[in-house]
C-alpha cells in the first residue's frame, strides 16, 4: 500500500469535497446534465407511474390504462419493482420535491458502496479509493437520475451490493455447514437478480455471479442451491414476460424497435461510448500507455481484430444510411460531430474515424482478457436489438464494472486517480454546457 504525502492528501481530500459539494449544489440548482431532467422530462413520466401504483393494487397498476386518456398508463422500459418498493417503504411520496429528495438521499449510497467494493478488491490508500468512488457523483446520468427521481441508480446500487456479496461468498472459508454461507448465497442471488428487475440490460450481472459460483471450489450442494434460488427469483419476471409478451412493457418495446430488426449502426456508436470511459483506465494498467500501444501492434494476431473494423466500415459505407438514421441517442460523438460540422460528409468522416479510434482503444484495454471481451461482446450484441442507444446505458456502468466485475488488472495511484477525476469532470461540465444551450 502506497502512502500519500501531505500535499497529495490535501489535494485529494479537496477533490472529494468538491465532488460531493457539486452533487448537492446540482440538486439545489435543478441541474439537468443528461438532458432527461426537469419537471417536464422523464420525471413527469415517473411521477405518473408512481401515482398509478399508489392509487391501485399491483395487478391493476401493471395493466393500468385510463380509458378516458390512453396515454395515462404504466410506461417504463423496466419492471415496476421501483414503484412497488416506493409504495411499500418510502414515506416521502406526498409531493414531488419530497419524492425527489428521497431518491437523492438513496443515491448518496452509491459512492459509499463503490468505496467498499474498491476496498475489497484493491490494497490501496483509503483516501485514493474514496476519490475514485466519488467520481460516480460526476456522472451526468447518475446525477440526473438522483436529482429527478429516475430509475437508473437503483440498478447501480444493486450491482455494487452484488459485487460485495459475491466476493464475501467466494472468500468464505469457514465450515460450509455453517448456516451463514447459505444466507450469503441467498442474499447474493437475490441482489444480483434485482439488477435485472431494476434494468433488464443488467442480466449480465447474475450471469457473472452464477458462473463464478459454478466455477468456484464450493460444494456441489451450494451450486445446486444457487440454481434453485435464481429460478425462484426469476419467476416474477417470467410472469411479466408472459403478461407483456415481451421483456419490457409493449408500448416501450414497440417504440424502441425491439423485435423489429437489427440496428448494426449502433455497434460503432456504442464503441465510442465504451471507449470514452475505458480510455482513462489505460493509465491504470501496469505498463505505460505507450508501451501498451507498442505491445498491441507488435502482436500479429491483433491485426486480424483490427481488420474486423474495416469489414464493419465496408458495411457502413455500402449499406448504412448515415443521413437518415432511425436511431435515437448515439452518444457524445454524434453530438460532437453536429457541433463541429454542418456538412453530412464531414460528420460522417469524423464519426467513422471516431469508430476506428474507439475500436483500437477497446482492443488495447481488453488485451487477451477473455472475460472482459465477452462482457463487452454482450453489450454490443444487446445494442443492435434496439433503435435506442443512449449514453446513459453506459455511464457510469462501464466505469463501475471496470473497477469491480472486470478481471482486468488495474493499478491505483495518486496520478491516475486524479486524472480520472479531472477527465470525468470535463465530461460533466461539457454536458451541462451542451444541455443548457440546447434547452435555452
Amino acid at each position: 500500500m502506497k502512502l500519500l504525502n501531505e500535499n497529495y492528501k490535501t489535494f485529494v481530500f479537496l477533490l472529494i469535497f468538491l465532488s460531493f459539494l457539486s452533487f448537492f449544489l446540482g440538486f439545489y440548482l435543478d441541474e439537468n446534465s443528461a438532458g432527461a431532467g426537469g419537471y417536464f422530462g422523464d420525471f413527469k413520466l415517473n411521477w405518473s407511474n408512481l401515482q398509478i401504483f399508489l392509487n391501485n393494487d399491483l395487478l391493476t397498476a401493471i395493466n393500468f390504462t385510463d380509458n378516458s386518456d390512453p396515454n395515462n398508463q404504466f410506461n417504463s422500459s423496466r419492471t415496476p419493482l421501483v414503484y412497488v418498493l416506493h409504495k411499500l417503504f418510502n414515506p416521502f411520496l406526498d409531493n414531488q420535491i419530497d419524492f425527489r429528495r428521497s431518491v437523492f438521499i438513496i443515491s448518496l449510497s452509491g459512492p459509499v458502496l463503490f468505496y467498499f467494493c474498491l476496498k475489497q478488491k484493491f490494497n490501496e490508500s483509503n483516501l485514493l479509493l474514496f476519490l475514485i468512488a466519488s467520481v460516480i457523483l460526476l456522472s451526468p446520468y447518475y446525477r440526473t437520475s438522483a436529482y429527478w427521481a429516475l430509475d437508473e441508480n437503483y440498478s447501480f446500487i444493486s450491482l455494487l451490493i452484488s459485487f460485495l456479496l459475491l466476493n464475501k461468498f467466494i472468500e468464505f472459508n469457514k465450515e460450509e455447514k455453517n448456516g451463514k454461507i447459505y444466507l450469503q448465497l441467498l442474499f447474493l442471488t437475490f441482489f444480483s437478480s434485482l439488477c435485472v428487475y431494476f434494468d433488464p440490460r443488467l442480466i449480465i450481472i447474475p450471469i457473472i455471479c452464477f458462473l463464478t459460483i459454478i466455477r468456484s471450489e464450493k460444494k456441489i450442494n451450494l451450486k445446486m442451491l444457487s440454481i434453485l434460488f435464481y429460478m425462484v427469483f426469476s419467476l416474477p419476471y417470467i410472469y411479466l414476460i408472459i403478461l407483456w409478451d415481451n421483456i419490457i412493457p409493449p408500448n416501450f418495446a414497440e417504440g424502441r424497435g425491439l423485435g423489429s430488426g437489427f440496428f448494426f449502426g449502433n455497434i460503432g456508436y456504442l464503441s465510442t461510448m465504451i471507449a470514452f470511459y475505458l480510455f482513462p483506465l489505460l493509465f491504470f494498467k501496469e505498463k505505460k500507455i505507450l508501451e501498451l500501444i507498442k505491445d498491441f501492434f507488435s502482436h500479429k494476431g491483433n491485426y486480424f481484430l483490427i481488420s474486423l473494423f474495416f469489414v464493419y466500415l465496408f458495411y457502413l459505407i455500402n449499406f448504412y444510411d448515415f443521413e437518415n438514421q432511425v436511431m435515437i441517442g448515439k452518444g457524445f460523438v454524434h453530438k460532437f460531430s453536429i457541433v463541429l460540422f454542418d456538412n453530412y460528409t464531414l460528420q460522417k468522416i469524423f464519426t467513422y474515424f471516431s469508430f476506428f479510434i474507439s475500436w483500437i482503444i477497446l482492443l488495447i484495454f481488453t488485451g487477451r482478457n477473455l472475460q472482459v471481451a465477452l462482457i463487452l461482446l454482450y453489450f454490443f450484441l444487446l445494442s443492435i436489438t434496439s433503435s435506442w442507444l443512449l449514453q446513459e446505458y453506459i455511464d457510469p456502468l462501464i466505469m463501475i464494472m471496470a473497477f469491480t466485475f472486470f478481471s482486468s488488472k488495474l493499478l491505483i495511484n495518486n496520478r491516475n486517480s486524479i486524472f480520472l477525476f479531472c477527465y470525468l469532470s470535463v465530461l460533466l461540465v461539457s454536458s451541462n454546457i451542451y444541455y443548457f444551450n440546447l434547452i435555452k
